[in-house]
């Protein structure tokens, strides 16, 4: 098992209880459940596992199928999630035949989505020598073998205190445009603080908000982009973790199993067509939607029809449980990539391929014309 997230000190404007309240539904207990999940068959997996490593962990997947994330190479109880705390090194899985990667300069580099081009995006950990601290700074490494730097205003500087304000990139499309979040990263876990989008050198805020609901947001991160723009991410708001979904001044906010207000829940991709992935905190349990869009009651409601992931086997505890799953990137295609624990909780990487039909193939065989998201 990996320890829960403590508590991080962020520099928001919000009440401290607030924030107190939203760290501690985000740690993740993973305390399974005795359930079966017939839809489980809608996919076929297959693990990960980088040579050598004592855990993998997939996070990226383009339309080519070259697959990125990173992996770890001694043993480390990792604290949080989304965002690693342990000594990482970089892959991309190409062709059945891994390549390890670190940015130059970097003694932990963790990767976090690779566009179509081939372009990687995640975050590096270096020493610099005017800091007695290791420094974080996020990256894109383009497909031309050049690194860019790539730090939101006030971080990728010498930390003051124990927890480093870390730019951290999530996806990149096939324009270039790169989200993530500002989050907070410890020795005991890392939390979200703020969203962005970066698109031609430019940082812009990212943090939408439910229209219907009073009470106060905070803590988001935008965590996937598709190639025609389409955003995922998450917030706390209403005493909930969220998944959310924005397409142009369209947005939605969910939770998962049930729509509203139901269970922690984070969204971690999105396709060109809709299609969305993410996770329940509490029971590691993996979700798919299709085309988001096509579920909406209106332009502030909407009614996912999930469907679980679950990598295949059952836990050893009593009773058993599915394994816990948490998928992370997402292709259009509908190959999802992310981590699963074992029966021995041992964590690796998976590709779930699904057994139904992408949207553009739905189109094909149905001779139905594309229709915008």
């Amino acid at each position: 098992m990996f320890i829960a997230a403590s508590t991080l000190k962020m520099h928001r404007k919000y009440t401290t209880s607030r924030i107190e309240l939203a760290k501690l539904r985000f740690s993740f207990t993973l305390l399974l459940i005795a359930v079966t999940h017939p839809l489980f068959a809608q996919f076929t997996y297959a693990p990960i596992n980088v040579p050598g490593a004592t855990s993998t962990e997939a996070r990226g997947i383009n339309n080519n199928g070259e697959i990125v994330g990173f992996y770890v190479i001694a043993a480390c109880v990792e604290q949080s999630m989304e965002v690693p705390t342990c000594p990482t090194h970089g892959f991309k899985l190409v062709n059945g035949s891994y390549i390890k990667l670190m940015v130059p300069t970097s003694f932990r580099t963790a990767i976090m989505a690779v566009n179509d081009y081939g372009d990687l995006v995640g975050f590096y950990v270096t020493t610099e020598l005017t800091c007695s601290s290791p420094v974080y700074h996020g990256f894109i490494w383009y497909h031309t073998n050049t690194v860019r730097k790539l730090d939101y205003p006030s971080t990728g500087v010498c930390p003051t205190n124990s927890s480093a304000a870390v730019t951290v990139p999530f996806g990149i499309n096939r324009a270039g445009v790169v989200v993530g979040g500002v989050w907070g990263i410890g020795s005991n876990g890392s939390f979200p603080g703020s969203g962005w989008v970066w698109r031609n050198g430019t940082f812009t805020v990212m943090n939408p908000t439910s229209p219907n609901n009073n009470a106060g947001a905070c803590c988001w991160s935008v965590t996937g982009i598709s190639n025609n723009g389409v955003l995922a991410g998450l917030l706390f708001q209403a005493d909930f973790w969220q998944a959310w979904m924005k397409a142009g001044s369209d947005q939605d906010f969910f939770t998962y199993p049930t729509v509203t207000q139901c269970c922690d829940t984070s969204a971690t991709g999105v396709n060109s067509a809709v299609d969305m992935i993410g996770f329940e905190h509490g029971n590691g349990i993996g979700w798919f939607t299709k085309h988001i869009e096509l579920n909406e009651v209106n332009d502030t409601e909407v009614k996912p029809s999930f469907i679980k992931m679950a990598y295949p086997g059952q836990t050893n505890i009593r009773p058993p449980g599915p394994l816990p799953t948490f998928p992370f990137g997402i292709n259009d295609a509908r190959g999802v990539v992310g981590i699963y624990f074992d029966t021995n909780n041992q964590q690796h990487g998976f590709l779930a391929k699904p057994n139904f039909l992408s949207a553009s193939q739905t189109r094909a065989h149905t001779c139905q014309p594309a229709t915008g998201s």
